[in-house]
């Protein structure tokens, strides 16, 4: 019964739409772009890989390490 009470409001709010935007993936943060093209940076942390998942490294596993 509680579960068909919460879907009742939700249903009151009014029309789910799907609004299209961009996401930092550095800093997470969530835009509504102004012009078609993408932007080069992130206008809150200013990243130019706002594009682009940060890789993470383990202690072993580093960028300059040879492995055997």
């Amino acid at each position: 019964m509680e579960n068909e009470k919460d879907i009742m409001k939700k249903e009151g709010y009014g029309a789910n739409c799907w609004i299209i935007g961009h996401r930092c993936y550095r800093c997470e943060h969530k835009w509504i772009p102004r012009e078609k093209e993408p932007p080069q940076i992130c206008p809150k942390c200013k990243s130019p890989y706002w594009q682009k998942p940060k890789t993470r490294f383990t202690k072993t596993d580093k960028k300059g390490a040879k492995k055997k």
